[in-house]
C-alpha cells in the first residue's frame, strides 16, 4: 500500500514537474533569449514557474485559445493585464514593453471582451510576431492609426481603458 502511494505521488510530482518545463518553455518563446532567459515565468493564474533576475515576466501559451500566444512583459503590462482580466482601469504610471514573438491569438480590435469573429476590418487574424507597448497617458495615442491592417503600429482597442500599441515585426 506505502509503495503504491509513494508511487502515484512520485508519478504525479513527475507529471507536475514535466508540465512545469512545458509552459516555462512555452513562456521563453514570447521575447528574444536575452530577455527570456532571465525572466520571472509565471503562469496564468499567478503561479511562479521560475524565479528570474530581470525585471520581465513571460507567460506560456493559453491551451484554451487557438494559435500560440505567449507574452513577456514588464510591470506595466502586469498591471494592464491584472485589469483586464478583473475589468477594471489599468493604474500603471510607467511605459510598459510586450514582446509576443510566437504570435497572437485572433481577437477584436476594438472590443477587449468579443470572443466571436467580427468583420475583416475588426477582427485581428495571422498576426504573428509583435511588440505591444503601453502609454500612462493615452491621449497621446490620438495620432496614431488604429487600422490594423496599414501595414505598420496602430493602436488596439482604441477609446477603452486598455488602448495600447501594437507594433508587427513582419509583414502582414
Amino acid at each position: 500500500m506505502r509503495k503504491t502511494l509513494f508511487l502515484i505521488t512520485a508519478g504525479m510530482l513527475i507529471t507536475g514537474s514535466a508540465m512545469a518545463q512545458d509552459a516555462i518553455e512555452s513562456a521563453m518563446k514570447a521575447a528574444p533569449s536575452s530577455i527570456s532567459d532571465e525572466a520571472t515565468i509565471q503562469a496564468w493564474d499567478g503561479t511562479v514557474l521560475r524565479e528570474g533576475t530581470n525585471e520581465w515576466t513571460c507567460l506560456p501559451d493559453r491551451s484554451e485559445t487557438p494559435g500560440e500566444d505567449p507574452w513577456c512583459v514588464t510591470e506595466a503590462w502586469l498591471n494592464f493585464l491584472n485589469a483586464y482580466v478583473n475589468k477594471t482601469e489599468p493604474s500603471y504610471e510607467n511605459i510598459g514593453f510586450a514582446y509576443m514573438l510566437a504570435g497572437d491569438t485572433p481577437v477584436s480590435n476594438t472590443d477587449p471582451y468579443e470572443t466571436e469573429p467580427t468583420d475583416p476590418e475588426d477582427w485581428v487574424t495571422d498576426l504573428g510576431a509583435h511588440l505591444m507597448m503601453l502609454i500612462p497617458n493615452r491621449d497621446y495615442l490620438g495620432h496614431i492609426s488604429t487600422d490594423h491592417l496599414n501595414g505598420g503600429p496602430w493602436i488596439m482597442w482604441p477609446d477603452t481603458p486598455y488602448a495600447h500599441i501594437m507594433i508587427p515585426v513582419e509583414s502582414r
